[in-house]
């Protein structure tokens, strides 16, 4: 969901270029670690998240006329390449993104915040939860996976609908009875997308999911299942 320039006023776009500069000044250093070690990684990461992004549903008329959904990606990037990189890639491509499917520059860090900071926090809880649990591969594809891709999307769903809400754009009953629930819906797309590319990169490509430690899960005296 992109939010159009006209939605919010000059001192709410400030006040979250601010807070999006002081995120992103915080993380380049780590970022730029990762992007520089995983550079294939990287490279891929863009293809999966431009592939994500692109698929978008923006109903022209009714009561979610003026909204659009798509897939994240993000939870699956930062399983890839950590979450400081994940955030650097994801706030560039969202620049080229609100130019191809409007929104408009002003907007810019306001749909930055509301989009990539929920599935990341969400996708740092649940890595914190793995890391407490016994080191097991269906633990860490599940809930790595597939639950914090799904959590993911339902977290910036309730955000973004909070953020329509305060802003009065839409009327709440259409907000909450019609607009969030389609992010139950889209996360079991998420959830399949990220869980199964998961799992396949663990077996086929663990150098590309680079926040795996196969030290960890794949010794042998650990089961696999």
């Amino acid at each position: 969901m992109i939010f159009p320039s006209d939605w919010f006023d000059a001192a709410a776009c400030n006040l979250a270029w601010l807070l999006l500069t002081a995120l992103l000044a915080y993380t380049a250093r780590p970022a730029y670690r990762a992007l520089q070690q995983y550079r294939s990684a990287a490279a891929l990461a863009i293809l999966i998240l431009t592939a994500a992004w692109s698929l978008t549903a923006a109903p022209d008329s009714g009561q979610l006329g003026g909204m659009s959904y798509h897939l994240l990606a993000l939870n699956l990037t930062a399983l890839m390449l950590g979450a400081p990189a994940a955030l650097w890639l994801a706030a560039l491509l969202l620049l080229p993104y609100l130019y191809f499917f409007g929104g408009g520059i002003q907007a810019y860090p306001v749909n930055a915040l509301a989009l990539l900071l929920p599935p990341l926090a969400v996708h740092l809880l649940a890595r914190s939860a793995v890391a407490r649990l016994p080191a097991n591969l269906f633990i860490f594809i599940f809930v790595n996976g597939f639950l914090a891709s799904a959590l993911g999307i339902i977290a910036t769903g309730l955000v973004l609908v909070s953020i329509l809400d305060a802003a009065d754009i839409f009327t709440a009953e259409v907000l909450w009875s019609t607009a969030f629930p389609v992010f139950f819906l889209l996360a079991w797309a998420e959830a399949f997308l990220s869980g199964i590319t998961t799992a396949i990169f663990i077996a086929l490509r663990p150098h590309w999911l680079n926040t795996f430690d196969d030290r960890r899960y794949l010794k042998s005296q650990n089961q696999i299942w």
